[in-house]
């Protein structure tokens, strides 16, 4: 790893905080969802996929090269069978495929992807915190070539909150070592006076002084359709489909919160409602939220940046198993997008005059809590309906994920899409819903 800006606490605790996720595909796992997965496509084993896991922490904890990372856990994926080429059964498919498990290239892959997108996180955390930087600068790393659409983002300094780093925040791609670093206003003033020095390429061609550029370049997308997922994105020209999120939109109160929550369930399941009650409750957690809805309110946050709002507690996540085979495990965290309060759907609700204030938005805990839930067969989501009155009542349309496995449909995420006011004449058409609770 060679950006000047490692931050290996950060970056060790963002990887010890995801959950082990196996998946066939890397399609399986996508996107936000790997804020809080570690997964290795084929890697189907949890005990394979805890050795990876663990190699990639010792790796981040210990500055290992990649020599050294591969020294130490090629022999025991090989010691389980999990090197070389393999027929497996696709469990969305159900076909046979000869697929590629160990190999030192894909050594390299695990590596370089996991270390670069954990390092990016801390860096992004820790120039959030700091009012110092308000700018984040988009540099090249140290490869040999560089993506074109990339080679154009050299030296670009936007606002650190930005929406282009929604979709840009590297790495952009399998092998992209393309980083960001922070950067204050008297920094950025001296950049846009003087530019910033390029390095020679390692065969000793290039380098110089390039002119920094401080405004989003317009975006070209492309449709991607992942056939796995179900799902149709538009993916910017230059990001490789999975890598167009920003890892460091989960926030940070997301990782802790879901931490805490899979070891109440562990160590205390008899009184897991009660342990997320306490932690919903709790003032640093009601603080934050607080602060997360005053800031996207105030726009100072939008689009994708998330907060968690709740969990899916023990009675639906026995009727979801029951009723619709979905594993709920501990994956049971309910995240909230700034984008509700100041994107396109909180315009149309404030248009339609059923938005939700931003004292109710603070309350959307404690209505998540306390509602009735009903299951909507057409969206397949999750519809919580809180009663302010007998003629008021607040929606919450809750959208899960979910991947298929050997071991069935297992629940990968769940985000509020949706949450405003509704009459008695909606709500009587929702009760009349397959109730959960």
């Amino acid at each position: 790893m060679s950006s000047p800006n490692m931050v290996p606490k950060q970056a060790l605790d963002y990887i010890k905080r995801k959950n082990l996720t196996p998946a066939f595909s890397y399609k399986d796992v996508w996107n936000e969802e790997h804020a809080t997965a570690f997964t290795v496509a084929k890697a189907m084993q949890t005990d394979v996929l805890a050795d990876i896991k663990g190699a990639v922490e010792q790796a981040i904890k210990n500055g290992e090269t990649f020599d050294s990372f591969k020294k130490n856990l090629a022999p025991t994926l090989q010691g389980k069978g999990w090197w070389g080429k393999k027929t497996m059964t696709d469990p969305v498919t159900g076909r046979e495929v000869h697929a590629q498990l160990g190999s030192d290239r894909r050594l390299r892959t695990i590596y370089s992807t996991n270390l670069r997108s954990a390092y990016q996180k801390g860096t992004y955390d820790r120039a959030m915190d700091s009012p110092a930087h308000p700018y984040l600068m988009y540099r090249l790393g140290p490869s040999h070539t560089h993506r074109e659409q990339h080679e154009a983002w050299e030296g670009l300094i936007l606002p650190k909150d930005d929406p282009w780093w929604n979709s840009h925040l590297p790495p952009n791609g399998y092998g992209c070592k393309c980083y960001i670093t922070a950067v204050s206003k008297a920094r950025k003033e001296r950049y846009e006076r003087e530019g910033i020095t390029i390095p020679p390429r390692a065969d000793g061609t290039g380098g110089g002084t390039l002119p920094v550029k401080t405004t989003a370049p317009k975006t070209v997308s492309k449709q991607y359709y992942n056939e796995r997922k179900g799902i149709i994105e538009h993916i910017p020209k230059g990001i490789t489909p999975g890598f167009n999120w920003n890892q460091g939109l989960t926030g940070r109160v997301a990782p802790v919160f879901e931490e805490a929550l899979k070891k109440g369930s562990q160590k205390f399941p008899a009184q897991f409602e009660e342990i997320a009650r306490s932690l919903v409750h709790n003032t640093v957690f009601q603080e934050a939220h607080n602060s997360f809805v005053s800031r996207a309110a105030a726009g100072s946050i939008k689009g994708d940046y998330l907060s968690p709002v709740g969990f899916i507690d023990r009675t639906i996540a026995k009727w979801m198993k029951q009723h619709k085979n979905i594993n709920v495990g501990e994956t049971s965290i309910i995240n909230m997008r700034a984008g509700l309060i100041n994107g396109p759907k909180g315009a149309r609700h404030a248009k339609a005059a059923d938005a939700l204030s931003n004292l109710e938005w603070s309350r959307i805990i404690d209505y998540l809590l306390d509602a009735s839930v009903y299951f909507d067969p057409d969206g397949k989501s999750l519809l919580y309906v809180y009663e302010q009155d007998a003629e008021h009542f607040v929606k919450i349309a809750v959208q899960a994920q979910y991947r298929k496995s050997s071991h069935g449909t297992v629940l990968t995420a769940a985000s509020l899409r949706s949450a405003y006011k509704i009459g008695i004449d909606e709500y009587s058409r929702i009760s009349a819903l397959q109730k959960i609770k």
